[in-house]
């Protein structure tokens, strides 16, 4: 079934008509359509470009590609990553430590994926409810788990209240970018709150991927790159408060803000992390147009440095490949313009990705043993921001192999 898509003109946030364009990454494929060679013919590409909101200083793609069609057929799995596991098991352990829910309280988490969070929960302590309409939602189905195959919005969250309760604890990691109707999603979750629940939120942070460079977590799935300022608008506009905020390394695209969310009528503290940060994308110029297009230029310089360093690694008679396909490594794919000429092959254990090609780039995916077949000495890492866990723990590197870091600054490790 072929994407739609839809350009918007107004900000997802506040409405406001004044969006500045200041990053064009070109045309790219949806960065989770893994095609096989027979589907090449019939691939799409749709404009990857970022625009500033001048009012409330929202970061958001304008082309809109339609989430029933990206989901429908959905190849991320969040349970194959081992480092993401642990992550969130911690995430869990710290939450209950901390807002203590009682034996039965309804939990929830939107988004749920294949129930990589719902798993940390001790078993049969709550009532455990994922919310997810994608295909990987039925590996949470099978492990027991109970889901409601929906996108989360207003309406989700009123009916969920009146026919599951209020929820003490909701969460949603890597989901919230990843909503065109943010508004809707805030107002379902400010519904199905108990008055003195707690939403907690995991995302990408817009000041960390202007400052460390991370462009390549801009794809067409993450159509906002938040910040606290605007987020804190839509809040007091429809009667939510953050509570607290606290920046973690590693989240399932990179470094995240994880955001502690409550009803506005709670009597929930509002702590210290919230004016601070607020106070430091101020000063730091959240909206400041110069400030993203210094971000557009040391973007196109570092393609630019790619290129140079794989082109020279090959022609050093190097076998290069990369490591691991997520989906933010298309994005880095496209827009440098790699493809099998200069990179031979991708290595992932994710089995819906295996066999198939890199979107738009079109370069084998292998498991990791034909990776290690093909010869390969230097990998490209896609996934960059699990370099610890994959030189700590990869055959590739065992036998001598080298990862070619690619942001803020290509590196060769180790």
């Amino acid at each position: 079934m072929p994407f739609r898509s839809r350009r918007r003109s107004r900000c997802r946030i506040c409405d406001s008509g004044r969006l500045i364009d200041y990053l064009d990454l070109g045309a790219q494929p949806p960065s989770n359509s893994f095609p096989t060679q027979a589907e090449l013919a019939s691939e799409q590409r749709f404009p990857l470009d970022v625009a500033l909101c001048a009012d409330c200083g929202l970061s958001q793609l304008r082309d809109v590609v339609a989430a029933e069609d990206i989901f429908d057929d959905y190849a991320y799995l969040s349970s194959t990553s081992g480092a993401l596991r642990r992550h969130y098991q911690g995430m869990v352990d710290a939450l209950l430590a901390a807002f203590a829910p009682a034996p039965g309280a309804v939990v929830g988490d939107i988004g749920c994926n294949d129930g990589i969070t719902l798993k940390c929960y001790p078993a049969g302590r709550y009532r455990l409810l994922g919310i997810d309409p994608s295909s990987a939602a039925r590996y949470a189905v099978e492990a027991g788990f109970d889901v409601v195959p929906q996108f989360f919005d207003a309406a989700l969250g009123a009916r969920l209240r009146a026919e599951r309760g209020p929820a003490a604890l909701i969460t949603a990691t890597n989901v919230v970018a990843h909503v065109d109707d943010i508004r809707s999603l805030f107002e379902g979750v400010r519904d199905w709150l108990a008055p003195d629940g707690v939403f907690v939120a995991e995302f990408p942070y817009l000041v960390d991927m202007v400052e460390r460079l991370y462009f390549d977590t801009i794809y067409h799935e993450h159509l906002s790159y938040l910040a606290l300022t605007p987020l804190t608008r839509l809040f007091e506009a429809i009667g939510l408060r953050a509570i607290h905020v606290e920046p973690q390394e590693i989240g399932a695209s990179g470094p995240a803000l994880r955001l502690f969310v409550a009803r506005a009528d709670s009597a929930r503290a509002v702590q210290d992390s919230i004016p601070r940060m607020l106070d430091a994308e101020r000063r730091w110029g959240i909206r400041d147009e110069a400030r993203y297009r210094g971000f557009a230029e040391r973007v196109g310089a570092t393609r630019t440095r790619l290129r140079d360093m794989i082109g020279q690694l090959n022609r050093d008679g190097r076998t290069v490949g990369a490591y691991g396909a997520p989906a933010k490594g298309n994005t880095l794919l496209n827009y440098v313009g790699f493809g099998p000429a200069d990179i031979v092959c991708v290595a992932d254990n994710t089995p819906l990705k295996i066999g198939r090609l890199t979107p738009g780039t079109h370069i084998p995916i292998v498991d990791d043993d034909a990776f290690l077949a093909r010869g390969v000495t230097d990998a490209l890492l896609l996934a960059w921001n699990y370099l610890d866990f994959f030189l700590a723990n990869t055959a590739f590197i065992r036998q001598g192999g080298r990862f070619i870091v690619p942001l803020p600054e290509p590196v060769l490790r180790p």
